[in-house]
């Protein structure tokens, strides 16, 4: 069975948020940006997921 958009896009978030706790953990500034970026990223991501209804 296929995950559904809805689907995909909560779990998107959550992987965002995860990211977004491990940027703030990262030992170092370039480590940080780029999980700042990925978390962006699937956010970004859910949102256009949402809106596709």
């Amino acid at each position: 069975m296929s995950e559904s958009a809805q689907d995909k896009a909560t779990r998107f978030e959550v992987e965002a948020r995860e990211l977004h706790r491990q940027s703030r953990a990262a030992a170092n500034l370039p480590a940080s940006i780029v999980l700042r970026f990925r978390a962006l990223w699937k956010e970004e991501a859910a949102r256009l997921l949402r809106r596709q209804r």
